[in-house]
C-alpha cells in the first residue's frame, strides 16, 4: 500500500503505520503496520514525534483504516513494540505506556536556552504587535526616524561637496541605540520597523546599528573609538547609491544585466565622494569593499580573505542580513530563518566566520518565543534554538514539539506579525 506522511496532531485511531517510528536516539517505538489507538497517539505526542507515515489508499490521500480491512472476520489485531520486538494483542496495546512527559530529544547540551531578559511572548496578539504598542518602541521609532531624516540631509550635502558632520550623525545614532536595553532588545526594535519603506537611508542606519552589534559581540577587544568608526562606516556605506537613478533603485522588476552593473558602481561612486574627506582610511575602505566576499566572488575587485579589511567583512554581513530581511520593490521581505539558512550554507566560503557566527548566535535568540508559520501550513512558537543548525529551531505546535532538525521537509516560512 502507498504511504503518506501525516502530522501527529491529525492522526486518528484505526489508522495504520506505513513505516517504523523511532525516537530521536534511534530506539524503535512502534513498527510498521501498527494500528493506532488513542493511547498510542497520545504517547507519540508525549515523545514529541511530529509526524508519522501512514498507509493510504490508491488515491494517495485517504487513510487506510484497520476496521475496514478486518470487517467481518471478528479479529482485532494490534502490532505493538516497546523494546523493538513485535507482539500480537487483543484490544488496544500498551505501547509507550511508560513514556515520560519530558521531551527526551531536547537536551540542554543540544540547544541554546532562552535568554532570561526576553519576556514570554504569548497571547492572541503577535509578539511584534505588542512591542509596537510599548512606550520603548515609540521612543525608538521617533529617534530612529529623526536620525534617518538627519542622515538623509547629511549624505545629500556630502554628495554636493559639503562637509560631513560625523559627530552629529554618530551622536544621533548613539541616541537611537541608547533607547534599547541590550543587543536582543534592539533587534526586536529593528524588526518592528520592517513595515516602513526601506529607502537607502533607513538601510544605512540599520547596517550601522547591526555593524556596531557585530563588532561588540565578535571582538571584545575592539575599542570604543573603533566601534564609532565601524558605525560611521555603516552610515556611509551606501552613499554612492544617491548617484544611481531612482527608477533603477526602485524598479519593481528584475534588473537587466546593464542595470545591475550600474547599481554595482555605487561602491566606486561612494569611494569617489569620500576619498578626499578627512576620514579614517578604514571607513573609506569599508564603503568601497563591503560587497567583497572571502572566496573572491564579490565586487568591485574580487578580493579574497586576507585582502579584505575588518570593517568591510563586518558590514558585508550586516548589509546582506538587512537587505534580505527587508521588503524591496521587486520582492517581499525574506523570512529571517531562510536568511540564516543561507548564511549557514554560504558562510564558510563567503563570509568571515569570526564575525558571522557570533552575529547569527545573537540574532536567533531574538526569535525565541516568536510565532511562526511552517511550510506545511501549521503555526507554532519558537521555543528552543538548535546550536548546530540555527535556522532549524524547535517549534511548539499546539501541545507537542517539532524539532526541525529531525523534520527536514519542514521549514519556517514566516515570522507572524513582522
Amino acid at each position: 500500500m502507498a504511504g503518506k506522511r501525516m502530522l501527529t496532531a491529525r492522526l486518528t485511531a484505526d489508522m495504520i503505520t506505513q513505516d517504523d517510528v523511532f525516537t530521536a536516539e534511534g530506539q524503535l517505538l512502534i513498527p510498521e503496520n501498527t494500528v493506532l489507538t488513542d493511547s498510542i497517539i497520545a504517547s507519540l505526542k508525549e515523545r514529541s514525534i511530529f509526524a508519522v507515515r501512514i498507509q493510504v489508499k490508491e488515491d494517495g490521500k485517504t487513510p487506510v483504516l484497520h476496521s475496514e480491512l478486518t470487517e467481518g472476520n471478528g479479529k482485532e489485531e494490534t502490532v505493538v513494540s516497546v523494546s523493538g520486538t513485535k507482539e500480537e494483542q487483543t484490544g488496544p496495546g500498551k505501547i509507550l505506556q511508560d513514556a515520560v512527559k519530558e521531551r527526551e530529544n531536547l537536551t540542554e547540551s543540544s540547544f541554546v536556552a532562552s535568554v532570561p531578559d526576553i519576556q514570554e511572548k504569548e497571547g492572541t496578539e503577535s509578539y511584534y504587535e505588542k512591542v509596537r504598542e510599548t512606550k520603548e518602541f515609540k521612543e525608538f521609532q521617533s529617534s530612529f526616524m529623526a536620525t534617518v531624516d538627519s542622515l538623509k540631509d547629511t549624505l545629500s550635502q556630502a554628495v554636493r561637496g559639503e562637509d560631513i558632520d560625523t559627530e552629529v550623525i554618530l551622536k544621533e545614532t548613539e541616541n537611537v541605540v541608547s533607547t534599547s536595553r541590550n543587543s536582543l532588545h534592539i533587534l526586536d526594535m529593528l524588526q518592528c520597523m520592517r513595515g516602513y519603506d526601506d529607502m537607502t537611508y533607513m538601510h544605512c542606519l540599520n547596517v550601522a546599528i547591526l555593524g556596531n552589534l557585530i563588532g561588540r559581540v565578535s571582538n571584545k577587544r575592539m575599542s570604543e573609538e573603533d566601534l564609532e568608526l565601524l558605525t560611521l562606516s555603516g552610515l556611509l556605506h551606501d552613499i554612492g547609491k544617491i548617484m544611481i537613478p531612482d527608477d533603477i533603485l526602485h524598479k519593481p522588476d528584475r534588473l537587466t544585466i546593464s542595470e545591475y552593473n550600474l547599481v554595482k558602481t555605487h561602491v566606486l561612486q561612494g569611494h569617489n565622494i569620500l576619498k578626499d574627506r578627512k576620514l579614517d582610511a578604514r571607513v573609506i575602505d569599508a564603503v568601497m569593499r563591503h560587497h567583497e566576499r572571502m572566496d573572491g566572488s564579490g565586487y568591485p575587485g574580487g578580493y579574497r580573505a586576507d585582502q579584505i579589511g575588518e570593517f568591510p567583512k563586518i558590514l558585508a554581513i550586516a548589509d546582506t542580513f538587512d537587505a534580505m530581511t527587508s521588503k524591496r520593490p521587486y520582492r517581499d521581505a525574506i523570512c529571517p530563518f531562510a536568511v540564516i539558512a543561507m548564511f549557514e550554507r554560504e558562510g564558510i566560503t563567503k563570509y568571515d566566520l569570526e564575525y558571522l557566527l557570533p552575529f547569527l548566535n545573537t540574532v536567533v535568540q531574538a526569535y525565541i518565543n516568536t510565532d511562526v508559520e511552517l511550510s506545511n501550513g501549521e503555526q507554532g512558537k519558537v521555543v528552543l534554538i538548535n546550536k548546530d543548525s540555527l535556522s532549524r529551531p524547535v517549534v511548539k505546535v499546539g501541545a507537542f514539539y517539532c524539532d526541525l532538525v529531525r523534520e527536514p521537509d519542514v521549514t519556517i516560512t514566516k515570522i507572524i506579525g513582522m
